[in-house]
């Protein structure tokens, strides 16, 4: 196999950023599910007459703030891996490592 030409790493470590930043727009877009959930949270006295389910209610709420919130910070590590193997890709490939290593 050939090695890859500049403009090649060029277009694969470009399309891994922009793809990071995809995962960072989705991160923001799961950001405001927690939001709205949030949004939603009431207090016993606006429950009123659900007095029953508002234990209930309150959990529900609480879990889809945490697992936003959750995905949220998952879902920026995911991003920044991927602009982390960019970053590595290019110094490696700065360095000759690939070639010295043989892997074309």
């Amino acid at each position: 196999m050939a090695p890859p030409t500049a403009d090649h790493i060029r277009a694969a470590t470009a399309a891994l950023r922009n793809e990071a930043g995809v995962w960072d727009a989705q991160a923001g877009e799961l950001g405001k599910i927690a939001s709205m959930a949030e949004a939603m949270r009431l207090n016993r006295i606006q429950a009123g007459v659900f007095q029953l389910v508002f234990d209930t209610y309150t959990d529900v709420i609480d879990q889809v703030v945490g697992r936003s919130t959750e995905g949220v910070e998952r879902i920026g590590e995911v991003a920044n891996t991927l602009r982390q193997v960019a970053n590595t890709y290019e110094q490696e490939e700065a360095a000759n490592l690939h070639k010295i290593k043989g892997l074309y």
